[in-house]
């Protein structure tokens, strides 16, 4: 009877073991120095399957006290000279600047760029919610100072709010 039940036991622990892979994907995305403690949100799309298809996804980590601390005071110099992590071209602080990298194109009838949100990055390839409260969170430390900012590789991007002790790991590609 036990070898009706193994098919469903198989599934459930391929499924419980790729949940973990993508929350261990979005920690290993932070230098070990800032102390992640754990994965408070997390969601993942696929759009498409195979070459051409594309994965978007929103994590959202605490952080210990510590941690938080340790990159207030040290800012994105403390942050670049830590080892660790997966970013590419150094942790700069916020604001983010209104580049094409976070907005596309700026409003042609003002000709000003709009000021950067998440959703501007993780819609780029279909519709992906993120919770109010979070999104909220987010696109106000992007668009002010005290938080930190860094790109990865295939679309990552990482933002560390020491303010409320939160890093936001996200990636659209």
């Amino acid at each position: 009877m036990w070898f009706r039940a193994f098919p469903l036991l198989v599934t459930l622990l391929c499924l419980m073991g790729c949940d973990y892979a993508e929350r261990l994907h979005a920690l290993r995305a932070l230098p070990p120095a800032v102390m992640a403690e754990a994965v408070v949100y997390a969601r993942n799309e696929t759009h498409g399957l195979g070459p051409g298809g594309n994965e978007t996804g929103f994590n959202v980590i605490r952080l210990a006290q510590a941690g938080a601390e340790i990159v207030a005071a040290g800012g994105a110099e403390w942050l670049n000279a830590q080892p660790g992590g997966r970013i590419e071209g150094g942790w700069q602080a916020t604001p983010v600047p209104r580049t094409e990298d976070w907005m596309g194109r700026p409003d042609s009838a003002m000709g000003a760029w709009p000021d950067p949100t998440v959703l501007a990055v993780l819609n780029r390839y279909g519709p992906f919610v993120v919770p109010q409260e979070h999104q909220a969170a987010l696109d106000a430390a992007l668009n002010a100072p005290g938080s930190y900012f860094a790109f990865g590789p295939g679309g990552l991007v990482a933002v560390i709010v020491p303010g409320t002790r939160r890093a936001y790991v996200f990636h659209a590609g």
